[in-house]
Formats: C-alpha cells, sequence, structure tokens
C-alpha cells in the first residue's frame, strides 16, 4: 500500500470510530441507491480529488467529503411536507457538526483544513447532503512510521530498480571532523572514501545487528 491510500483509510476509519451509527463510504453512491436504514443515520464518503505535491518528498491530499441522509416524512401530510426543508437543513447541520467536531482533533493524523462546505438548500427532498472541501497533510512521504506490509519501503515508493538496489542497514561509518573543520569539499571525498588530502579526526564503525 502506498502512503497516500494508507492516509485516506486511516482517515475512513477515525471518522467511523468518532462517529458511531454512521456509514463511513470510499464509493459515492446516489440517494436513490442507498437503504433507508442507512440514509436516516448518515452516510458520510470521503473522495480524493486530487493531490499537490511541495517539492520531491512532501504532498497534501485535497479531499471531497460528502454527507447524505433522508428524513422521513408521511408523503400525504401536506403541513408536514411544507415544513420538511426547515428539518432538512437542521439534519445537515447537525451532521456536519459532529464530523466538524472530529476533523478539529483527529489524534494522530495529519492537520485537516475545512476550507468550504456546500449543503443542498432544501433541494432534494426527503434526500439531504452537504460537500465539504478539505485539505490533508501536509504528507512527509519519506515517512516510514507506518505499516507498508511488511516490506523494506513502501510500494511505489522508488522506482523498481531501486527498490531492487535497497539492501537492510549492516552498519554505520562515523568520521568526525573537530574544529577548526574541514571544508564541504574535503567532507564529500570522506564519503566517496577519498582521505587523499585530510583525515576525519575521529573514525569509527558501528555494525548493527
Amino acid at each position: 500500500m502506498n502512503i497516500f491510500q494508507a492516509e485516506i483509510d486511516r482517515l475512513k476509519s477515525g471518522i467511523a470510530e468518532a462517529l458511531p451509527g454512521i456509514i463511513v463510504r470510499g464509493s459515492l453512491i446516489d440517494h436513490e441507491s442507498l437503504r433507508r436504514d442507512e440514509l436516516q443515520n448518515g452516510v458520510i464518503t470521503v473522495l480524493l480529488e486530487r493531490i499537490e505535491n511541495d517539492g520531491d518528498w512532501r504532498s497534501k491530499l485535497r479531499l471531497l467529503i460528502t454527507g447524505q441522509l433522508e428524513v422521513p416524512g408521511r408523503p400525504g401530510d401536506v403541513e408536514e411536507q411544507a415544513a420538511l426543508g426547515a428539518v432538512i437543513e437542521k439534519a445537515e447541520i447537525a451532521l456536519y457538526a459532529r464530523l466538524r467536531a472530529y476533523l478539529r482533533n483527529t489524534g494522530g493524523l495529519p492537520h485537516i483544513e475545512a476550507r468550504e462546505v456546500q449543503f443542498s438548500a432544501q433541494s432534494k427532498p426527503p434526500f439531504g447532503w452537504f460537500l465539504l472541501r478539505a485539505d490533508y497533510g501536509p504528507l512527509n512521504e519519506a515517512c516510514l512510521d507506518w505499516d507498508f506490509g511488511g516490506g523494506d519501503v513502501p510500494e511505489a515508493m522508488y522506482p523498481p530498480q531501486v527498490e531492487q538496489a535497497i539492501s537492510r542497514l549492516s552498519g554505520v561509518d562515523v568520521k568526525i571532523d573537530i574544529e577548526p573543520h574541514e571544508s564541504a569539499v574535503e567532507h564529500h571525498k570522506w564519503l566517496d572514501g577519498d582521505e587523499s588530502t585530510s583525515q576525519p579526526d575521529v573514525k569509527t564503525n558501528v555494525e548493527l545487528k
């Protein structure tokens, strides 16, 4: 699994845990195709709109988070139908408020910035919905502090030829330069094993088992 999918899955799991009873999905389904009991509890869907890159190892996810619901009503009751729009709007705001409260404090997830939210404006009774645009991140794509399936590196982190060349770290060669320091040019020579024009003040090798 790659870090993008892993973070989206973490967010969906977090929402489901924080909002018990709410159905959390990864695929957007029209109201008419959802079960009534699901809609009456509320359905939230997390969608990836795009990824914004900031250099080689930092990125941000642009997410669309939708909320869907249904307000039960009696079709023959004219007075109740007339008031249904306001009830739908109230239900939309209530569902959004629960989601917003969680997004303010998601625990160990990256920062989530809620940019704007659009509501149904009572356009589809007895159904209600909202659409939240949010930024998720920044993500550090070089971070290995998560489960990536038991491999040495996350999927698609490096091109295939690089992944094949990666081996487990067996040791560390330490070269210490005490003041007055040598130049950066000399330091680069040491990294290549060239100590012909200068030498480190201290050298040691640490083997990792």
